[in-house]
């Protein structure tokens, strides 16, 4: 009796997973192994090195000898990070060896060929591919979902097939649950199990079901602004990451992860997306606030929460500085602790030298050259005139003095190589005519005068970047001169005043004379259909229109109104007992930080919730995994909850104003299963 599909299928997964137990086996025994020869050699070492230092030849000898050790340590090192990473791999395939599978007609005289597509690649022997990397270029003909004949493209040549099928799995190690054969994503078995499961404290991976304008901008090519414009719930966030694990992936010989920078808002939305691109096999980029970049850079102050820097202020920092006659007041003092090196009147006699050059990073190059030579001659004299000891053999060595210098008078050497001795603050307040300055205004005159930026960084990466203003943008392009970068955000998300418009966006590429290329997401996976046509209420009416959702079953909008205070709080603490019982996570989200104490203070009394009242959120700690917390709609932008409460939905928090309505239309998109709004 011949197979039906199931079985075949499930023979080939059985077949499949019993090859990676396999391999998992011998890399096991391959890392033991590795490991005890390492034991070995150290104890070898530990026995037979000897540490001779009684004159110079013999010194020399033990140093060889120590040299070599240190290399075989490397290599053991390198080897045992190969097999671990490897290791990683199978263990990670063998929890879901696959999720989709393609078969391909590449010569119309031949038979298709099959390709099964998984989150990592798996090869038998070395060279027979057992399983393809999502990421591998073959794996785009699934993505893009164009029965019959299509292409790929390996290295700038185009592949024709002829895509015959397109099958996806529902599997578990190594049982198949289900498959199903589809040419449309949008509406596949598999995407809408996968919107329907509860969320966690922590974003998933959308590797199995990314769609085909998701796929788009996963696999654009390189340009030097990439802005994705995504409604509420189009997965942009998600789409960033596989990105980036795509680009890890295309360019794993010359791209690494410190050579990728994140901005994100803040440190609960970085927890709550940091075990995505590990769960890829590969590592997270550098991902910091606003705050935190300020402190990377040095900046010796920082605004409250928000720096509402205008660009105009930057720009005629740019423009003016070039033009600055320097003074005294310019300047600071050179210390070593408490001794003046350099005064702040030599500093600018110095530059005075170099007055050919305009105010800027060649002029206080050349200057701090000179103050350093300086620097050190007035060191050096003083160390004699105080009778500090200099041994024979130092004084005879140039490098032994540079050595001693730099133990000795470390500190003010230092002020002259990170340009400290620099008035940033002073020189910022002259050009605007202002007493106080930002942050922002401080960074990019230092930037300025000095040049400093980080060359390094090959790309950045700006999430709700609609939360930025031009100041930061401008900030980002001159620190990071070489990156490319990519936008992700959506404008009408924009709750606070003085931000970004994408139109901004545009015009500063054209400015920079750089390409842009602006991609859009205009269909929501996170939200239930009720939800979405509620949120979706409150764009322009063009847009509105052209915002769809993934079909599933939802539950009305609930939309509560009251005439007192007890009789708010009493609803409210039923409507969060209620919304407990349900899987996942309950979010009470506040308009802002008043709204945020009331009600978490309300709900905490005695009478209303006491000791069960939610937590509160207030960007410190990581999410609960269930349950429901309190937060500001500051935090909690970015992040999805499977219910959520919006208690103070009133015009006073929510004004029938554009501010008002986008952070009307952010809150309601926080909620995938079931939203309740208190007006």
């Amino acid at each position: 009796m011949e197979k039906d599909i199931f079985e075949i299928e499930q023979e080939h997964l059985s077949a499949t997973y019993k090859k990676l137990t396999e391999r998992q086996k011998i890399l096991e025994e391959e890392i033991s192994a590795l490991d005890a020869k390492a034991i070995d050699d150290k104890n070898d070492i530990r026995d037979n090195i000897r540490f001779d230092y009684a004159d110079s030849e013999a010194s020399m000898e033990t140093l060889a000898e120590i040299e070599v050790w240190n290399r075989y340590i490397d290599t053991y090192n390198v080897q045992s990070d190969s097999l671990g990473k490897s290791l990683a791999t199978v263990n990670k395939l063998l929890a879901a060896p696959y999720f989709a599978k393609i078969e391909l007609l590449f010569d119309p005289d031949e038979e298709p060929e099959s390709y099964y597509i998984g989150r990592a690649s798996f090869t038998e022997n070395g060279h027979r591919q057992i399983i393809v990397d999502w990421r591998a270029p073959i794996a785009e003909v699934y993505y893009n979902q164009e029965m019959g004949h299509t292409s790929y493209t390996v290295e700038d040549r185009q592949i024709s097939v002829n895509l015959k099928n397109r099958r996806q799995f529902d599997l578990v190690r190594d049982r198949l649950i289900s498959y199903f054969d589809t040419q449309i994503a949008i509406e596949d078995p598999i995407l809408i199990q996968s919107l329907s499961q509860a969320k966690s404290d922590k974003m998933s991976a959308i590797t199995a079901t990314i769609q085909k304008e998701q796929n788009i901008v996963i696999r654009h090519p390189d340009v030097p602004y990439l802005l994705v414009n995504g409604i509420a719930g189009s997965g942009k966030t998600s789409v960033l990451l596989q990105r980036i694990a795509y680009l890890f992936y295309q360019k794993r010989d010359t791209l690494r992860p410190d050579q990728v920078c994140l901005m994100t808002l803040n440190p609960v939305f970085r927890d709550y997306i940091d075990n995505v691109l590990p769960d890829l096999g590969e590592s997270n980029p550098l991902t910091i606030t606003w705050q935190e970049f300020l402190d990377m850079v040095g900046a010796p102050f920082r605004n409250e929460e928000y720096d509402y820097t205008r660009s105009e202020s930057l720009e005629k920092i740019r423009d003016t500085l070039p033009t600055l006659v320097p003074e005294a007041e310019d300047f600071l003092d050179i210390r070593q602790k408490d001794l003046v090196v350099i005064k702040k009147e030599e500093i600018l006699s110095v530059i005075n030298r170099f007055k050919q050059f305009p105010m800027g990073s060649r002029l206080i190059q050349n200057a701090t050259d000179e103050l350093e030579q300086r620097a050190k001659s007035v060191l050096k004299n003083n160390a004699v005139d105080n009778n500090e000891e200099v041994t024979e053999s130092t004084a005879k060595s140039e490098q032994g003095e540079e050595n001693r210098m730099e133990n000795d008078f470390g500190g003010a050497l230092k002020q002259i190589r990170r340009c400290s001795f620099l008035n940033v603050s002073h020189i910022a307040k002259r050009i605007l005519g202002t007493d106080t300055i930002t942050a922002s205004e401080w960074l990019y005159t230092m930037m300025e005068l000095t040049g400093m930026c980080d060359r390094s960084m090959k790309y950045v990466m700006i999430d709700e970047v609609q939360d930025y203003t031009m100041a930061q943008l401008m900030i980002f392009s001159k620190f990071f001169p070489g990156a490319r970068f990519m936008l992700l955000g959506d404008e009408y998300q924009a709750i606070r005043e003085g931000t970004l418009s994408f139109s901004d966006l545009e015009a500063f590429a054209a400015s920079e004379k750089k390409k842009f290329v602006e991609l859009a997401l205009l269909t929501s996976y996170r939200s239930s259909p009720e939800i979405t046509e509620m949120f979706a209420s409150y764009l322009p009416k063009e847009k509105e229109m052209l915002v769809s959702s993934v079909k599933r079953p939802g539950e009305k909008v609930l939309e509560k109104k009251y005439g007192s205070d007890k009789k708010y709080y009493q609803e409210l603490r039923e409507i969060i007992n209620e919304y407990k019982e349900k899987d996942g996570l309950t979010a009470v989200i506040c308009r802002d930080q008043y709204s945020l104490e009331k009600i978490s203070a309300a709900l905490s009394d005695d009478s209303v919730m006491g000791d069960d009242a939610p937590p509160v959120i207030s960007g410190g700690e990581p999410l609960p995994k269930s349950g429901a917390l309190i937060i500001e709609l500051a935090l909690a932008k970015g992040l999805e909850f499977d219910q959520v409460i919006l208690p103070d939905a009133d015009s006073q928090s929510y004004p029938d104003d554009e501010l008002g309505r986008h952070c009307l239309y952010t809150a309601i998109s926080r909620a995938t299963r079931n939203l309740a709004i208190f007006r």
